[in-house]
């Protein structure tokens, strides 16, 4: 009796020492790996756009307030430009035309900023409104220059 209850206490730690250990196969541990790494890929993928968006957001923030800035400066000119010659005024005119048109595009660059996801913020919308809004201060400062202010 003696020998049969040794017997089974042996087998069972041994059945116990198996099932608390849970070894893993080789093919169970990469199944594991791998989706640690695919959730390691989503996780960084995810603080990757976010930290897109966070940029975007201020670089959207910063081109408003340059735009505003533009605007003010532009209408300030405007009022103060007294050309004395009908070419002056034709040449005025004519940036006139030519700023509001640069402005309505640069307006419109922001609004697809506002919205764009990361991807096509960096590959289309921020060349595009940085464009836009380099033509205008470039206008801005030609026509200044011409007409006086700055």
């Amino acid at each position: 009796m003696n020998k049969i209850l040794m017997t089974f206490a042996v087998v069972m730690v041994i059945v116990l020492g198996v099932t608390a250990c849970e070894k893993k196969t080789p093919s169970e541990k990469a199944s594991d790996a791998a989706r640690d790494a695919g959730q390691a890929a989503r996780d960084a993928a995810q603080a990757t756009g976010d930290a897109l968006t966070e940029a975007r957001d201020t670089a959207v923030k910063a081109a408003q307030e340059a735009l505003n800035g533009l605007e003010t400066k532009w209408h300030e000119l405007q009022a103060k430009a007294a050309p004395a010659t009908d070419e002056a005024k034709a040449d005025l005119q004519k940036a006139k035309d030519e700023m509001a048109e640069t402005l309505a595009e640069a307006k419109a660059k922001l609004g697809e900023a506002k919205d764009a996801g990361a991807e096509t913020w960096q590959q289309n919308v921020k060349p595009a409104l940085e464009a836009a809004l380099n033509k205008a201060q470039k206008l801005y400062d030609d026509v200044a220059a011409k007409f006086g202010g700055k």
